[in-house]
Order: structure tokens, then sequence, then C-alpha cells
């Protein structure tokens, strides 16, 4: 059991900077992930998300926004911070449109281009299985593309180039007879506003028209669909990433928030974000309206096949390279009307430092003055087909000729395929005879993520209505599941009575009814026989014989999650809100997971 120690954090990180890259989550607040597990626009509720660029760099910051059911993408905005830039905004219900739109007053230069920001942009619904309602809730993904070219005198690893738009349309890194920086345009003045936000829409432009990469140019997929580029301290050395560098001095330290407000009583709820390091080690920049490639990168295309963790004596514990998928995992999670978009094949670094086999948390339900408690439990890895309740085949229509090759036999089954009713070819896709095969994807095989609840009061255990004294009592009936991408728990009191506090649909909420006397304490929820090892769930999604690993460097258990404790109640005329981290009960050396 840990929760947030800077201490260990520290003690990680020094290990860590000595090593091979590994992927890990980094408890001192910022990183090159940042993943915050909520937003809401329900019930009178807002929500205001906040981005910090804690460095003296450039960076080019994907913010991606995913709905509660299946974690489809329905917003991203491309973010370019200057140094120490902060840029927030706000996510609110549209009641023109039923759905959620994004606003925000902030300068800091943005694509789409702030002028539509300022405006409200609403959240896209372009899915045949997502609802409105599905929209209104959701998580946020914040993962740093890169860092963008600062020239001679900026602190940026770029052999002292700078991204540009070229006068002559032939990028050098130079800024001579007319050409024109992008970190200048970025910078801002002593009027707090950005020089030439213009710079970041005409850097793509040239980009996308010139063979001499000139401006910004598209990152790309390897053939077994992680981020590749040319050298990263040279930011117009390929068509990949041009204009963007990404040395290990450089990457990190984006921080993010949320604060969720009430905009009727006042109660407003801060949400820190999960962050995480080391997980590319390349840059990966890619515009948020690419009808390809708009769901890169992703938590699934870094670099990095390594995760590190603490083990029960503080040292490093390594899980060794890390199994790719047997294919991208765009291509087998096909959310109609919009398949076959590039999700990456490396999701298991990323999944294996946010797994846990139980959380827990605190909750408060006296009604003397309307408690009320929601547990928030997201699933990030769930649309990369990780403990989503399916299983990968390559054969989904029993009734029509599988993809070539067998699950799981230690082959890389993909290739470069034309996706279907485009004509852009793609990586790590399954392939039959040169064409892509659409018979590979997830099939149902069991629900989604099971659980078992027990719950404490704060002496002891005791169940003042029964007289019962066990440290285990009560349990709630085994076995319950969490089916959905973003699940609220809420905390009922035994007349099943239940103050609201975060305003969920009623879609995303799991009701949990306390016994008599049990008006506060803290609750345990254990997703226990989560195996990386073993499941078939996951040795059917790896290209490695045998699950994540085939080299015996440990076992690795339980299911990534993030999230956090909402307790609130009526302070005088007014609702006081406040949020705490989960507790998570990780396996760092036991090869059998906790179970209670």
């Amino acid at each position: 059991m840990i929760g947030k120690s800077r201490i260990v954090a520290t003690l990680l990180m020094a290990c860590v900077t000595t090593a091979a890259n590994a992927t890990v989550i980094n408890s001192d607040g910022f990183g090159q992930i940042a993943l915050l597990p909520y937003y809401n626009v329900n019930n009178n509720f807002i929500t205001n998300i906040n981005v910090t660029n804690t460095t003296d760099l450039f960076k080019a910051v994907k913010v991606r926004f995913h709905e509660s059911r299946l974690s489809a993408n329905v917003f991203a905005v491309n973010l370019y911070l200057s140094p120490h830039d902060v840029w927030n905004g706000t996510i609110r219900l549209n009641p023109a449109t039923g759905v959620p739109n994004f606003i925000t007053e902030d300068e800091s230069c943005t694509l789409p281009e702030k002028s539509q920001l300022h405006a409200g942009i609403d959240f896209s619904n372009i899915y045949d299985t997502v609802t409105n309602d599905d929209m209104s809730e959701g998580y946020v993904e914040i993962i740093e593309m890169g860092v963008i070219a600062d020239g001679a005198t900026g602190p940026a690893a770029d052999g002292n180039r700078t991204a540009e738009i070229d006068a002559t349309g032939s990028a050098d890194g130079l800024i001579t007879n007319g050409d024109r920086s992008v970190t200048a345009g970025l910078l801002h003045g002593p009027d707090s506003l950005p020089a030439d936000c213009s710079v970041v829409q005409d850097a793509w432009n040239a980009g996308s028209v010139d063979t001499n990469i000139n401006g910004f140019e598209s990152g790309g997929l390897s053939s077994e669909g992680i981020a590749t580029s040319g050298a990263t301290d040279d930011p117009y050395d390929s068509t990949l990433n041009a204009g963007l560098v990404y040395e290990a001095a450089d990457r990190g330290g984006i921080n993010a928030y949320t604060i969720i407000i009430n905009v009727v009583d006042g109660a407003a709820f801060v949400i820190q974000g999960t962050h995480i390091d080391d997980y590319a080690t390349l840059p990966q920049h890619y515009r948020p309206d690419d009808v390809f490639s708009h769901h890169l990168p992703s938590l699934a295309s870094g670099d990095v096949t390594e995760a590190y963790m603490l083990d029960n004596n503080r040292g490093v514990k390594s899980t060794g390279p890390l199994s790719l998928t047997e294919w991208d995992t765009g291509a087998v999670n096909e959310i109609a009307a919009n398949p076959f978009t590039p999700l990456g094949s490396n999701p298991f670094p990323v999944a294996v430092t946010l797994s846990t086999d139980a959380i827990s948390a605190p909750f408060f339900t006296k009604p003397l003055i309307d408690g009320g408690s929601e547990i928030v439990v997201t699933f990030p890895m769930r649309k990369h087909g990780i403990y989503n309740g399916s299983i990968l085949t390559d054969q989904v229509d029993v009734n029509a000729a599988d993809c070539y090759g067998d699950i799981n036999d230690g082959i890389d089954d993909g290739a470069a395929a034309t996706i279907p009713n485009t004509e852009i070819t793609a990586q790590d896709y399954p392939v039959i005879a040169g064409v892509f095969c659409a018979n590979a994807g997830f099939t149902q095989s069991t629900p989604d993520v099971r659980i078992t609840l027990h719950y404490y009061n704060y002496e002891e255990q005791y169940d003042f209505a029964t007289g019962a004294h066990d440290f285990l009592l009560p349990t709630q009936p085994d076995p319950f599941f969490l089916e959905r991408g973003v699940n609220v728990v809420n905390i009922s009191r035994p007349d099943w009575t239940s103050a609201t506090v975060l305003g969920p649909s009623g879609y995303n909420v799991f009701t949990l009814g306390l016994n008599e006397g049990f008006y506060a304490g803290w609750v345990k929820i254990v997703m226990s026989d989560y195996d990386y090892n073993t499941d078939a769930r996951i040795s059917n999604l790896t290209e490695a014989v045998g699950g994540i690993n085939d080299h015996g460097m440990g076992y690795w258990t339980g299911v990534p999650v993030i999230g956090f404790s909402a307790m609130a109640a009526d302070i005088g005329p007014a609702k006081a809100g406040e949020t705490v981290d989960l507790i998570r009960f990780v396996n760092r050396n036991s090869p059998t997971p906790i179970s209670q």
C-alpha cells in the first residue's frame, strides 16, 4: 500500500536516471503525460482544466478529451506553451446542443486557433455507439508531443537551430532574410500576449506542402506501431516531427489538474492529475484535426518498452522489455463509424505502471448535514484492450477467413496496409496477401472489471446494528462489475438515501449501500485475479508467446486505474467539498494478487 510520496519519487527517479528508459509514475506532480480522471457538465457542474509548463522550454502538448463509456476521442487541442506558461479553459454544457462545450479566455497559442476556443467549441460525437449522455462525463489525456527548437540562445537540445517558416521555402533552422521563428511567435510579450500565434497554422501549412521540410511535419509510427523519428536533436533531419526535438533533458515538466464546480451551491473539487515520465524518447507531433492520425500520440504509441516501480524494499523493480500488441490497437478496436485510426502497439508500460490490485478511499455520509461521498474509478487503458472484458481474435466472424497467422505465436503479423475507404497506408495492421484484414478484433468474453467491496467505520469496523465484530464485515455481495471507462461509485446511507457530490449522470453511477451504523469510514475496492502473465485476455493481445513477457522478470498484476474520492457536506448555507487521492495496493513482490 502506498500513496503519494515525494521521498519515494525522488529515490525512484534517482535510480531511473542512471538506467535505461522505463515508464514510471512521477509523484512530484509533473511528467510527459498527465491523466485527469474526470470531467463533468451534468447537474449544474462545470469543469475547469489547468495545464502548466514548469520548464524553460517551448512545449507542444496534446490535450484530448475522452467520453465516459468507451473512451472514444470527442475533442482534442494542440497546445503550444511558451516557457513557464499556464493554459486553462472550461468544459460546460451547451444547452442549445445538449453536448459539452469547451471555452477559454486564455491567450496561449493553440490548434484549433484560439479565436475558435474563445467562442467555444462543442465536443463531437461521430460514433454510432456513443451517446451525448456518455460525452457529458469523461476523462482527459495530456501528452507532451515534443519540444519546439528554440535556437542558439534557448535551452532546448536542438543543435542551435530554430523551428522556422523559411522565406525561401527550405528550412535550415537559421532565422535570416525574412524567415519567421516559431518560438518567437509563441513567446509572450510585456502585454502578456503571444507575439504571433499565426506561426502555428502557418508552420503546419508550410510543412504540408513543402518537400524541403519547412515548418511542422507530422510524426509517424514504425512498422511495429510505436513512435519513430530521426535524430532527436536536429529539428530538420527528416520529414518526421520537423521543428521538434526531444533529448532526455527536454522531456517532461507538464503539470495538470482540474476543478469541478457546482455553480449553484458553490462546492468545488480540486482533482490532481496522475503524471507519468519516460514514456517516450522521441517527439510525436500530430494535428488534432487529421482524419487519420487524430488519436496520436496515445498512451500506446510511446517507444519506451519497460516500466519501473519501487519494490517493498524501495529498490527499483523493472519489468524488463514488455511485449507489443499483436496488432495496432486501433486496427482491432473499431468504434463505428470511425474505424481503423491508429492507436499504437505499446500499451503495456503505461498499463503496468498504473496497475493496482485494489484501491481504497474514505467516505462520509452523515445525514444531518447531508454528507455525501463518491469515488471515481477510471480505466484509461480500457480502449487499448487491457481488461475491457473482451479477448482479441483473428477471426471475429467465424464464417469468414481468419487473418494471417495465429494469435500469440511470437511472430510479428502486423504489416503495412491500405485502410478501407481511404488512400492511407498504416503500419502494424493485420494483413492477408497485402490487403488489410478486417476479421481481427475484440469479442466479448467476460464482463469488464470484476470487483469485491469491503468497507469499515472509524472504530475497528464495529457493526452497531448487529453487534458483530469482524475485520472484513460487512462485505457486499460478490461479484460486481465496473463496465465503463469512467465509473462513479456512490456511497449510499443505510436507508438508501444518497447525497450526490459530483453530479454524475445515472449511466456511470454504481451505488454501494451501507449497513446501519456505517456513516463514515473507508471503503476498499478489490480487483483480484488480474494477472498479466496468465490472463488469456492479455496473452491473446500480445505479440510475444506467454503474456507480456517471457523473460521471468516479475509477476505483474492488477488493473490500470486512476481516480479519487470526493466528499461534501452542508456548512451553514453553503456546501463544502474536498477530494482525497486513492490509496493504491500495488503488487511489488508477490507472485499472487492481493485478494482482501
